[in-house]
């Protein structure tokens, strides 16, 4: 009998979460639309500067992210869902994996401007840091060679006209 209950629970949740999504082809689509009006476009609605506070990184870097995120794991890539249905963009994924963590936002906040569920937005931040992880340990999550501080001393000499060490580290 509880079995029963349960599994009622359960397949009335599905079908639900289901309802909500059949709006969701559409609602994606108006995600996206925002997404690139005020980004993305030619003329976008917000400045670089107001990207950049945002997301807590430039735009160029931004969009490179996009790119290799992309090019290196099929499921950034825009593609139709179980159902048929048009998905998310990688701009949109992305765009909610990186708000995550650069503001400490939680899943479910980009309900509204992504239209995007909090099941899908944390698992864009789940794939997101597995992929930048897989993509970038080699190069940046390594300990810097003896021409990796060289070019710190230079850059830190450059920008503090002072020679030397770079400042403490602890």
């Amino acid at each position: 009998m509880i079995h029963t209950i349960v599994a009622l629970f359960f397949f009335q949740n599905l079908i639900e979460e289901a309802e909500l999504q059949d709006t969701g082809t559409s609602n994606r689509k108006v995600g996206h639309e925002t997404l690139m009006a005020d980004y993305f476009l030619e003329d976008p609605k917000y400045s670089e500067d107001i990207f950049q506070h945002r997301f807590r990184i430039s735009k160029r870097l931004f969009l490179k992210i996009v790119s290799d995120v992309e090019a290196n794991d099929s499921w950034f890539q825009e593609a139709l869902d179980p159902r048929g249905r048009k998905g998310f963009t990688s701009l949109q994924k992305v765009t909610s994996a990186i708000k995550q963590l650069a503001t400490g936002s939680t899943s479910d906040e980009n309900d509204e401007y992504l239209h995007m569920t909090e099941r899908t937005s944390h698992e864009c931040l789940e794939y997101f840091c597995d992929t930048v992880c897989k993509i970038y340990a080699p190069e940046f999550l390594r300990r810097p060679t003896s021409h990796d501080m060289a070019l710190l001393y230079e850059d830190h000499e450059e920008k503090h006209h002072l020679p030397g060490i770079p400042g403490s580290l602890d």
